[in-house]
C-alpha cells in the first residue's frame, strides 16, 4: 500500500514485497507467520477493508496481544462499523495461526466462485492471467464498463493483446509490460469527470459503510468543490446531503454525453486534455513495441508506468500532464523513437 509521501512524490518507489519481508525478518522474533491479508480478505469478503482486523486476529491467536478475546470483540462491536465483517475477519485471522489449511481452502473456494461470475473470461485467458493478477485485470475491465461501456473495455483488451504478443516475443515469462500498460491505459481512459464522480458517489458499498459510520439517526453528506463554484471564487467545499441523491443519479446516467457537443462540462480545458491522453498513450506504447527487445524491455516498462504521473484535479492535473508529457518525450528519445 503506498505511503502518504508516495502520493505527493510519485517518483518514490515501494520496495518489492520480498525485500520488505527480508527486512522485517531480520528483526522479528521467530517463528514468523506470513499472510497476504489484502488478498485473503478480498477473496473472502469482496474487498480488503477488514485486512487490519484480520492481522489483529493473527496477532491475538499467536499470543502477542495482552488483551482478552472478549474485550477485542467488545471493542469491535462498540466501534459500530461493519461489525459482522470485522468479527468474521478477526476470526479468519485467528484461523491462519490455528488452521492455515482451512483458510487456504476457503480462499480457493471463494476464488472459484468469483471466477464463474467474471466478465470477459476469454480475454483474460488470452492474457494468461491467473490468481491475483487475473482478479486485478477483471476488476479494471469491469470498471471500464461502468465508466463508459463494454466497447471501452474491449478496446483496452485489444491493446493489451498486442502488448502481450510483443512482450512474449522478447521476454516470454514476464508480464511486467502488459501489466503496466493495463494500469496506465485504464488510468488515462477512466478519468474522473463529473459523470464518473457522480457514479462513485452512489457506490453501494461506500454508501453502506458511510451509513454504518453515521449510525442510527445519523446522516451522510458529500463534500464537493465543483469547478463552477471555484471559478466564482468559492474556495471551500460545500456539503451536499442525501437529498441530492436523485440528481446525482441522473447525472451519472448521462455519461453518454461525455465528450459530445451536448456535454456541458466538455469544454473545460482539463476535460479536453483528458480526452486526448489515452490515445496519446497508446501511440507511445505502439512506438515502443516497434523497437522492443530484451535489452530495452525494462525501459519500455518504465515508459508505460509514466501514466501514473497524471494525478490530481483541474489546475494540478494540468501541471502534472505537462510534466508527464515531458518525461514521456525524454523516455522516447532514450529509446530512439
Amino acid at each position: 500500500t503506498p505511503t502518504g509521501s508516495m502520493i505527493t512524490k510519485p517518483e518514490s518507489k515501494l520496495p518489492p514485497p520480498d525485500e520488505l519481508a527480508e527486512r522485517i525478518a531480520t528483526t522479528a522474533r521467530s517463528p514468523q507467520v506470513w499472510a497476504d491479508a489484502q488478498a485473503v480478505t478480498t477473496a473472502l469478503f469482496g474487498k480488503a477493508t477488514t485486512a487490519n482486523i484480520f492481522v489483529v486476529g493473527m496477532a491475538f491467536q499467536a499470543g502477542l496481544l495482552p488483551i482478552s478475546l472478549e474485550k477485542i470483540e467488545e471493542a469491535i462491536e462498540l466501534n459500530g462499523v461493519a461489525v459482522e465483517s470485522n468479527l468474521a475477519a478477526f476470526g479468519w485471522g485467528r484461523a491462519v495461526i490455528s488452521d492455515r489449511d482451512a483458510v487456504d481452502a476457503a480462499v480457493i473456494a471463494d476464488a472459484v466462485r468469483v471466477s464463474t461470475g467474471e466478465i470477459f473470461p476469454d480475454r483474460l485467458d488470452a492474457l494468461e492471467a491467473t490468481g491475483e493478477r487475473r482478479q486485478k485485470l477483471s476488476r479494471l475491465a469491469g470498471e471500464l464498463v461502468a465508466w463508459g461501456n463494454k466497447q471501452h473495455a474491449l478496446e483496452w483488451f485489444d491493446v493489451l493483446d498486442r502488448v502481450r504478443t510483443a512482450e512474449t516475443r522478447v521476454a516470454k515469462s514476464q508480464t511486467a509490460l502488459v501489466d503496466a500498460v493495463a494500469a496506465g491505459l485504464y488510468k488515462l481512459t477512466a478519468y474522473k469527470d463529473e459523470y464518473e464522480v457522480a457514479r462513485l458517489m452512489l457506490d453501494v458499498d461506500a454508501m453502506s459503510e458511510a451509513l454504518d459510520v453515521a449510525g442510527e439517526g445519523g446522516s451522510v453528506a458529500w463534500k464537493l468543490h465543483p469547478p463552477m463554484l471555484r471559478a466564482l471564487g468559492f474556495d471551500k467545499k460545500i456539503s451536499v446531503g442525501e437529498w441530492a441523491a436523485p440528481a446525482v443519479s441522473a447525472l451519472a446516467k448521462r455519461k453518454n454525453l461525455r465528450g459530445t457537443r451536448l456535454d456541458p462540462f466538455g469544454r473545460a480545458e482539463v476535460r479536453r486534455v483528458e480526452r486526448k491522453l489515452a490515445a496519446e498513450y497508446v501511440g507511445h506504447i505502439e512506438a515502443a513495441l516497434a523497437v522492443l527487445d530484451p535489452d530495452n524491455h525494462s525501459d519500455v516498462v518504465q515508459l508505460a508506468k509514466l501514466a501514473d504521473r497524471v494525478r490530481g484535479y483541474e489546475d494540478i492535473k494540468l501541471r502534472n500532464v505537462e510534466k508527464y508529457r515531458a518525461e514521456v518525450a525524454s523516455a522516447r528519445k532514450a529509446l530512439g523513437i
